[in-house]
């Protein structure tokens, strides 16, 4: 809240004895977080003579500028003065307001210019120019007469723009930070500058309301859905008086209708968060309001060319796209990171809801498609290159792009989508939902896709399709043979001979059990005439892995060594992290079956602090590492370990993994003396295994063996086939509950 100083003599100069200060709106709420944003501007102010704040509507320019006034004050020898601008509206009345705020009349035969700058000649001041941006020009030609006429004269302004004038430093205003990732504790979102805004603001306004751990989620859900902006934030406290923060997060996607409680005493922009966005999209040409629409169908950014091929067509053609989008970017409505190897642009989510109801308003239809459209031929470059290519390099390009092709999927396959887009496309997805571990969503687009596929119309995504149907386990999963051999026929009828190696290699590696090496490398061989002549490939070194497997599952432990090292290279060389992750995994596990446990813990602790594994390696890690402590018989460190794994298995949604971690927890439980629930936990394994999904490899088969050993030794046979027959019949939840229980209480 800001109130203007009212009494006449607060208008004066200071020639007649008074501070100039008194131009300075008194905050009335607490300024919240902002320290280095502060720190910034006024180190700006001691270089520069013109400092614009340019940002996002209700980014808090205002707020900031009038804060580092009262920082500066007495540098400018108490001499700040605030000039709002935002209710004027003819260019002429920006010097006469200079004019009113200093106090100085106008005179006849004079500009309004030219008398400030008479006044201020010998001044040390600071003149804040507060909203410029619906009178730009005008604005920018006083501040530039100012610096020019008056030597000890700055000028410090908030735009949504530039000003565009010679020595003006521009310092972007950003939103406050909110907790971007996982769901925060309380005292986590605390340390965020936006959760502490809304809390603050909230706990003024509803009585007895604090910051939990379990409102906690829902609260940095409110700050992440609003971008962080502060105006908004402010607008959603008082909501708060009315629903628990968990009804507001799930409004939000409602946003405007929501969040229309505004101050009666604030600019009629900033009572409700549509006038605000309205004011921004009534300064914009036609163009930038197309434009603007057009950019709304992308969910996560984009680059010049996604832009262009997009949002492109009559009136925009390419050059003015790019003119346009610079514009943009200039009033703050696109934000853009130039960090990597080229820009990337993006719309808050906040202006992207605008955006989007601007452009339904419009009547244009058909940017959905060619998102979609554009989307297939990106992510059919990029299949074509990820054999190759540097797991880093493909993900920076990739990665990106997650977002819009998930919008682009939920067009595609929704009512008014094209199914056959959606198809091609989640073919295409595949890659990335495996370098992402991405599980459950693969999963969701594949089953989608697959239950509308026509093979005969699209050979080629029905065989990635079908690929992307087999398991990320790798070995032993037997419900993923029959895939993998479905896609080796497709990628074989259309010619596609790495397709087809891989997906040999797959089956093989799928049909790949202790008790079933034999039939497994006779199919894993069968890869050998489609993987080796075309080189070094991400697919080769995976079937090298494939093949030390099958030879330490016979105890041929120097073969096995021997595959591991050459898959391990050729990952090396590509640059495929992810490679060479799983090549240490294989590795670990060869040594425990070689009998060189802490070999085998060495190998796979460093595979956990390397950085280099994605979350499917890291639960893989951790269960592995499970089974060896318990193998080394460290087993308050198995059961530290397991915690870990159990909350990550779940997390990216890995039943198999899950299955596996609460099997070696059976057996910790089972050394813990409580028997009858390791029975429970290990027929619940019994009932995943018998399902055909998964298969227990040597790590895996050397726990079961050993706690079905102790169960028969230490239970009645009948209690033991009860308590079995009884876990067998749990999900997923009720076994992970009853771990849970046990893991949660001191041992």
């Amino acid at each position: 809240l800001v109130v203007q100083a009212p009494a006449a003599e607060a208008r004066r100069p200071a020639a007649f004895g008074l501070r100039a200060s008194a131009t300075l709106p008194q905050q009335l709420a607490s300024f919240v977080g902002r320290e280095a944003e502060r720190a910034e501007v006024a180190r700006r102010l001691d270089g520069f003579r013109i400092v614009t704040l340019t940002g996002s509507g209700g980014a808090g320019k205002t707020r900031l500028a009038v804060q580092v006034g009262f920082d500066v004050l007495d540098r400018f020898d108490g001499e700040v003065w605030f000039v709002e601008l935002a209710p004027l509206e003819e260019a002429q009345l920006v010097a006469e307001t200079v004019c009113g705020t200093l106090g100085v009349p106008l005179q006849a035969g004079r500009s309004a210019i030219e008398t400030a700058t008479d006044f201020l000649t010998d001044r040390h001041a600071l003149i804040i120019l507060d909203n410029c941006e619906h009178l730009i020009e005008a604005a920018a030609a006083t501040a530039e007469a100012l610096v020019r006429a008056c030597p000890r004269v700055s000028v410090l302004a908030t735009s949504r723009e530039p000003l565009a004038i010679p020595g003006e430093s521009t310092f972007r205003v950003p939103n406050l930070a909110y907790p971007a990732g996982e769901a925060p504790t309380a005292s986590e979102a605390r340390t965020y500058s936006a959760v502490r805004l809304l809390i603050e603001r909230a706990s003024a306004l509803v009585e007895r309301f604090e910051l939990t751990d379990a409102n906690a989620p829902a609260v940095a859900s409110i700050c992440r859905q609003v971008d962080g902006i502060p105006l908004a934030l402010e607008l959603a406290a008082p909501r708060l008086r009315a629903m628990a923060p968990e009804q507001l997060a799930s409004q939000l996607s409602n946003m405007f209708q929501i969040l229309t409680s505004g101050s009666r005493t604030v600019l009629p922009r900033h009572q409700t968060l549509r006038n605000l966005f309205d004011w921004s999209y009534g300064l914009l040409g036609r163009e930038e309001q197309i434009l603007l629409g057009r950019l709304s169908v992308f969910a996560g950014g984009w680059r010049l060319e996604a832009a262009q091929r997009v949002a492109g067509g009559e009136p925009l053609d390419d050059g003015r796209i790019v003119d346009l989008l610079a514009s943009l970017v200039d009033k703050s409505l696109v934000a853009v990171d130039l960090s990597g190897p080229e820009p990337r642009y993006k719309l808050l989510e906040t202006t992207r809801q605008y955006s989007n109801e601007k452009l339904r308003e419009s009547g244009e239809r058909g940017r959905r498609r060619r998102l979609a459209e554009y989307l297939v031929g990106f992510f059919a470059d990029a299949e074509a290159q990820w054999s190759t290519t540097s797991t880093s390099a493909w993900l920076q390009r990739c990665e990106p792009e997650l977002d819009n092709l998930r919008a682009a999927l939920e067009w595609a396959f929704g009512q008014r989508g094209d199914a056959d887009l959606g198809i091609v496309l989640a073919g295409y997805g595949i890659r990335l939902w495996n370098e992402l571990s991405l599980l459950s969503e693969r999963e969701r687009w594949v089953s989608t896709a697959l239950a509308l596929l026509d093979e005969r119309r699209f050979p080629e995504a029905a065989a990635r399709l079908w690929l992307g149907r087999t398991s990320v386990s790798a070995h032993g999963d037997r419900s993923s043979v029959a895939a993998a051999n479905k896609a080796a026929e497709l990628f074989a009828e259309i010619g596609d001979v790495l397709g087809e190696g891989e997906a040999i290699a797959k089956a093989g590696a799928s049909m790949l059990t202790p008790d079933n090496t034999q039939a497994a490398r006779k199919r894993l061989d069968q890869a050998s005439p489609f993987l080796e002549p075309i080189g070094p490939t991400k697919q080769l070194a995976d079937w090298y892995r494939s093949l030390a497997v099958a030879s330490y599952f016979v105890r041929d432990f120097g073969a096995a060594r021997s595959w591991i090292s050459r898959s391990l290279s050729i990952a090396e060389d590509i640059g495929d992290t992810r490679g060479v992750v799983s090549a240490q995994i294989a590795l670990a596990e060869l040594e425990l079956a070689a009998g060189n446990v802490e070999a085998a813990v060495e190998v796979v602790r460093g595979v956990l602090a390397g950085g280099l594994a994605n979350r499917r390696h890291i639960v893989l890690g951790l269960g592995n590492l499970t089974s060896y402590l318990i193998v080394a018989d460290r087993i308050e460190e198995a059961r530290a370990v397991a915690v870990d794994a159990l909350r990550e298995a779940r997390a990216i949604g890995w039943p198999a993994a899950v299955a596996r971690i609460l099997e070696h927890l059976s057996l910790i439980v089972a050394l813990s003396g409580e028997l009858e629930l390791a029975a429970r936990l290990l027929g619940f394994g019994e009932g995943f295994y018998a399902h055909g999904s998964a298969s227990r490899e040597y790590t895996e088969q050397v726990t079961y063996d050993r706690v079905r050993e102790l169960l028969q030794q230490q239970l009645p046979q009948e209690r033991l086939e009860a308590l079995l027959a009884e876990g067998r019949q749990w999900r997923e939840r009720q076994a992970v509950a009853a771990a849970g229980a046990f893991l949660s209480r001191p041992h």
